[in-house]
């Protein structure tokens, strides 16, 4: 099995768009941006079609901050692709750090996020652990 590349695909254009968006934000605070790291394509959910996953930690705002990161975390956006020909957000939220794994051969997200989700401190820590589907990402208890 071969997993895709950013540089292999062109992103849908809502995808593009909200790269895009990033970029103007950090030219908004008098950055440089460089958001040739964000993307990456892989089937996460194993319905056989290329997902695609923004991971805004990776993007450089050079002379400016990062606008998709704080102190709780940086954006991950998880696109799905519909079957067809278009590719729906899955997944978003402000996490720290995040791994795709297999669970009884289900695909698994483990992500963990400032303590805020879960009543902590910001400096503290949650993890959460979800399902892939085809088309949605399910917690699990």
């Amino acid at each position: 099995m071969t997993l895709a590349t950013a540089e292999a695909a062109e992103p849908p254009d809502n995808i593009a768009e909200a790269i895009a968006e990033a970029a103007r934000a950090c030219k908004d605070m008098d950055g440089t941006p460089n958001t040739d790291a964000v993307l990456s394509v892989e089937d996460v959910n194993g319905d056989g079609g290329e997902d695609w996953i923004a991971d805004y930690a990776k993007m450089k705002c050079e002379g400016g901050i990062n606008p998709l990161c704080s102190n709780a975390g940086c954006t991950l956006q998880i696109y799905f692709w519909d079957g067809e020909t278009s590719w729906d957000v899955g997944f978003e939220d402000l996490v720290r750090s995040y791994k795709f794994g297999k669970s009884q051969g289900k695909r698994m997200l483990y992500v963990t996020t400032s303590g805020i989700p879960c009543n902590k401190p910001v400096a503290e820590t949650c993890k959460y652990t979800y399902r892939l589907e085809k088309d949605a990402v399910v917690p699990v208890e």
